[in-house]
């Protein structure tokens, strides 16, 4: 009969042994890279087992294995990610994506798990948008899907943001409607001053190109002499990151905001500001707008007059974009109205023709031309 050789060693779990020396087992443990050996009183292999079981510690968190998180539902993702968006985002842009994103959960599946959402899914959800539909609104549509998919990886750790990468989206061959007359736009200023400041409101819109958001946003102390700070406070949120910005005005503009902050009593209040000092909605200034081109009692504008407030920001832009003594280099004109400096596309696309190079504030539209005389405004020291 052969003699075995004794046991002096028993693995219990990772990183803790039995080790029995001379007559006595020992438990050994390494955690963290640190070992230690413990006395359990006995030459008995099951009793030492037994007190090694009673006098167990947890293991460390790096040695836990850890838990296979719960399965997102498609359903409950978007209820989470339509509470944190009404709390953080604009509610004009909520209206616009949750309809859009339920369309969406309900296609692929509302029990779906939101870990095994591919591109396949994501690209047969765009070629069912893309029939009927304009390729604008298909692309805004994705755009909206594809946030929310990044949202869930980024904060949830529960989507894979490659199932929105190399989608084929319908491209956009239309054409822009054109930007309104500089003729346009001075008749459509002259009816607004009936209004006690829909005109100026107005003025400033079509010599700086913000956002008609923005400026009904813009308070007494965001202007300092000729500079512009457009920045998000408590009453008022910005589109995105690049429309925090401070841009220089020209004569017109200043005088204007100027003008109307000199009689404010509050400066911390907005400029164009509601009867009770609040932030103006965007939709009730239209309104306003809209009832005083039309002459009240809510009746349409005559078509000579018929223009929205985001129009003054297309005039802008299409002054700028063109060549002569108002041009705006793009990269400047994209970064002067809160786009990315380095995203130009929308402004090459519709407006630009580059044949000339202009810094500095923008030159004043309205303006009565002088014959015979341009007057440039440039940045200090330039």
């Amino acid at each position: 009969m052969i003699d075995r050789p004794a046991i002096t060693r028993v693995r219990l779990q990772k990183g803790r042994y039995l080790v029995k020396r001379r007559e006595i087992w020992y438990l050994e443990s390494c955690q963290a890279g640190q070992q230690s050996r413990r006395s359990l009183g006995t030459g008995d292999m099951q009793e030492a087992t037994r007190r090694a079981a009673e006098g167990v510690e947890p293991l460390p968190p790096a040695m836990a294995r850890r838990k296979a998180p719960a399965a997102l539902t498609l359903t409950k993702a978007a209820e989470e990610y339509e509470d944190w968006y009404r709390k953080n985002k604009r509610h004009s842009g909520a209206e616009r994506l949750f309809p859009v994103l339920w369309l969406f959960v309900q296609a692929l599946g509302e029990e779906r798990d939101t870990r095994s959402i591919m591109r396949d899914d994501v690209q047969r959800w765009v070629d069912g948008r893309s029939d009927g539909r304009s390729a604008v609104t298909v692309r805004g549509d994705f755009a909206r899907i594809r946030a929310f998919i990044y949202w869930l990886a980024r904060r949830k750790d529960a989507a894979d943001m490659s199932s929105c990468r190399g989608i084929d989206k319908p491209k956009d061959d239309g054409m822009t409607k054109e930007a309104p007359s500089r003729e346009k736009v001075k008749a459509v200023i002259g009816k607004l001053r009936s209004h006690p400041w829909l005109a100026d409101f107005a003025t400033v819109l079509a010599e700086t190109g913000v956002r008609p958001t923005e400026l009904c946003g813009v308070r007494g102390i965001d202007l300092r002499d000729k500079l512009l700070a457009i920045v998000p406070w408590e009453d008022r949120n910005l589109k995105s990151k690049w429309s925090k910005r401070t841009i220089q005005l020209n004569q017109t503009a200043a005088a204007v905001l100027q003008g109307r902050k000199e009689k404010m009593f509050d400066k911390t209040r907005p400029i164009f500001g509601n009867h009770l000092g609040k932030v103006y909605g965007e939709d009730s200034v239209y309104h306003l707008f809209r009832d005083t081109l039309g002459g009240g009692h809510l009746k349409k504008p005559p078509e000579a007059l018929r223009m929205t407030l985001y129009d003054f920001r297309h005039f802008f832009c299409s002054e700028h974009a063109a060549p002569g003594p108002q041009h705006m280099e793009i990269e400047a004109l994209s970064a002067y109205i809160g786009h990315s400096p380095a995203s130009t596309q929308t402004l090459l696309r519709w407006y630009a023709d580059q044949r000339a190079l202009r810094r500095g504030a923008p030159a004043g539209l309205l303006d009565e031309e002088k014959e015979g005389k341009i007057v440039e405004m440039k940045m200090p020291g330039s």
